[in-house]
């Protein structure tokens, strides 16, 4: 038996399979502009909320610098009714001192009663006798009264404070006149000697 040669496949070219495995390229339409009406509403929304925003800010800022010159304003208006007031209560209590009250009624021609009679106005009744009041029953109005103690002592060491004081003064004046002195001396001494 003899074997016989299998009948060959024709050979490919090899430019041509090259060719084959290669993507064939082909034009493409150019890509259709992407409508502008799903994009309008958001741009629109996003530029709203941007002049709303910066508009809400420049609100609010404001507000707050009137509201900043208003309380500084009601400020200055508190401490100029509080120093009125301190002022007024000074001056009140300057009227309701006693001395001032009995000078006043003083100069009115008032004096102080020797017997009051006391009137029960229910019962209608007159407790006690009236006798008219004179002069002679109104005390001085502004009697010598003594230092306290604590104030007398305070002024002694105040003027004891203020001795000390003159006394350290002395010193100290009397020690830079023999330290003047002393360098006069030492530079007469020294002015002789260079002259030797």
């Amino acid at each position: 038996m003899s074997i016989a040669a299998a009948p060959q496949a024709p050979a490919r070219r090899p430019d041509r399979a090259a060719e084959t495995t290669q993507p064939r390229l082909a034009a493409v339409p150019e890509p259709l502009p992407a409508p502008l009406a799903p994009r309008l509403p958001f741009v629109v929304l996003v530029s709203m909320l941007l002049v709303g925003g910066v508009v809400g800010l420049l609100v609010f800022n404001t507000s707050m610098q009137q509201s900043a010159f208003q309380e500084q304003r009601l400020q200055e208006q508190a401490t100029t009714l509080a120093a009125r007031e301190q002022a007024l209560d000074g001056e009140l209590k300057k009227m309701e001192d006693p001395h001032k009250i009995a000078a006043a009624a003083k100069k009115l021609g008032m004096v102080v009663p020797q017997n009051a009679a006391m009137l029960r106005v229910p019962e209608a009744k007159v407790e006690g006798e009236a006798v008219p009041a004179d002069r002679s029953a109104t005390p001085p109005l502004h009697p010598k009264v003594a230092k306290p103690y604590s104030v007398q002592v305070a002024e002694q060491k105040a003027a004891e404070a203020a001795a000390a004081k003159k006394k350290a003064a002395e010193l100290a004046e009397k020690k830079r006149q023999e330290a003047a002195e002393k360098q006069a001396a030492e530079e007469q001494r020294t002015s002789t000697g260079e002259a030797r």
